[in-house]
């Protein structure tokens, strides 16, 4: 993905004016020097009607991505790999690695291994619409992300912010990460919304490049780990419940009967509870 993309999510510029998925906005010196109307989210102008004849095209935060956090921390040291009694194995590197490529993706040149803004799928999708500064309008079908995150969806319509330049009418398949829900404000012009000035709520997506499940990748990885990179990976690992013990019910004695009453466990599902664990990577 290109290193331009995750820099304008991660980071402001401090350009007077900074490009990003919604178009451009203002820097906080323009925000400190505009007017303030004392009320949080009020315009500080008058309202002025709507142009009939605009034609520019908004495109602002709608529903940001929510992500789970871990509740508990580990570490996993290359040091104890395959060491008596460690849990740092083999088999449990190569399980977090498949993790870790599901949540990760490669930089513009390949060299580094950089955290997904949202959830990763593969996008098959018809542009409808260029919007301007790289975002596209185009009406795609996407799978459920690995993380469950993401839903499927058929026939969508979709913000697509591509690595290269795509033209109306361009068909294609690319792998993308998601960045939440973004409202959108323009004038299409493909049948049949054409010249209508509507506003779209819909997902949007960022093209990037995936890291290969690969033994060369997976060696990269480790070699990064044990150079000083701070790596980590979220899992969701069960365990057996605490409430029941790993039963799914609790028993409960009846007056008469030789048989305990079984009440099922409001704390775990069939006697398994999740957690979210993030492990870090030492060397």
């Amino acid at each position: 993905m290109r290193a331009l993309v995750l820099t304008l999510l991660c980071a402001a510029h401090a350009a007077a004016q900074e490009p990003s998925l919604f178009g451009f906005k203002k820097s906080p010196a323009q925000d400190a020097a505009a007017p303030s109307s004392g009320v949080i989210g009020a315009s500080p102008s008058v309202a002025v009607p709507e142009d009939p004849e605009d034609t520019s095209v908004v495109i602002s935060p709608f529903r940001p991505l929510k992500r789970p956090e871990a509740k508990e921390t580990r570490v996993f040291s290359m040091a104890r790999l395959n060491r008596p009694l460690a849990y740092e194995t083999t088999r449990e590197l190569q399980r977090l690695f498949t993790a870790f490529i599901q949540q990760h993706v490669q930089d513009a040149a390949g060299q580094e291994l950089v955290p997904a803004p949202g959830p990763v799928t593969t996008l098959e999708y018809v542009v409808q619409q260029d919007l301007g500064d790289g975002r596209l309008l185009v009406k795609a079908n996407w799978v459920a992300s690995g993380d469950g995150l993401l839903p499927a969806a058929t026939e969508a319509y979709a913000v697509l912010m591509p690595e290269k330049p795509k033209a109306v009418g361009d068909k294609g398949q690319s792998v993308v990460t998601g960045v939440g829900m973004v409202s959108v404000r323009f004038t299409p012009t493909f049948a049949p919304l054409a010249g209508r000035r509507l506003t779209l709520r819909r997902e949007a997506f960022i093209e990037c490049s995936l890291i290969p499940e690969t033994v060369a990748s997976q060696q990269k990885f480790m070699d990064l780990v044990k150079s000083g990179a701070e790596l980590s990976v979220i899992t969701a690992e069960k365990f057996p419940c605490k409430a029941c013990g790993g039963l799914g019910f609790t028993r409960e004695a009846q007056k008469g009967k030789l048989d305990d009453k079984r009440i099922p466990c409001t704390s775990c599902e069939s006697g398994k509870v999740t957690v979210r664990i993030e492990t870090k990577f030492t060397p």
